[in-house]
């Protein structure tokens, strides 16, 4: 494995030896092998997500792991919104104890505060609720 390799050259950190010892070429080609099927996975994940909520394609896959891995936090789509949306900088997303978060407005680049036409709850997977937050963008486009 990756640690055995790892122990052994720090036993012996001489470059040549650890590189040519017998076996080395194997667990390489095979730990390479196993990334690539991890990476492959990972993507069809992240490519889910993209068919859920296509403004997801405008994030890069860090961005949107960075989103998922802290999917229990609706802040953590504060620093990408310019991204996935035109002008949004921020939600102002409102916290209740023992109640799920809400949306209360959004607010643009040039400081211009919207409230939202109903409160959008922040719960469950995050681009449902992103989902819901876009339409209640149109509706407030639409009422206004």
């Amino acid at each position: 494995s990756w640690k055995d390799l790892m122990r052994r050259t720090e036993d012996r950190p001489n470059a040549l030896r650890s590189a040519t010892a017998p076996g080395v070429l194997e667990i390489l080609q095979s730990s390479n092998s196993h990334l690539e099927k991890i990476q492959k996975c990972l993507e069809d994940y992240l490519e889910t997500k993209r068919l859920v909520f296509p403004r997801f394609y405008f994030l890069s896959n860090d961005e949107l792991l960075d989103i998922l891995a802290q999917s229990k936090n609706p802040d953590a789509v504060q620093p990408h919104l310019r991204k996935c949306f035109g002008n949004i900088v921020t939600l102002d997303i409102r916290k209740l104890t023992h109640q799920p978060a809400y949306i209360n407005s959004m607010t643009s680049a040039e400081g211009e505060t919207i409230p939202m036409p109903k409160n959008v709850r922040a719960r469950g997977p995050v681009e449902q609720w992103l989902g819901s937050v876009e339409t209640s963008m149109y509706d407030t486009v639409k009422k206004h």
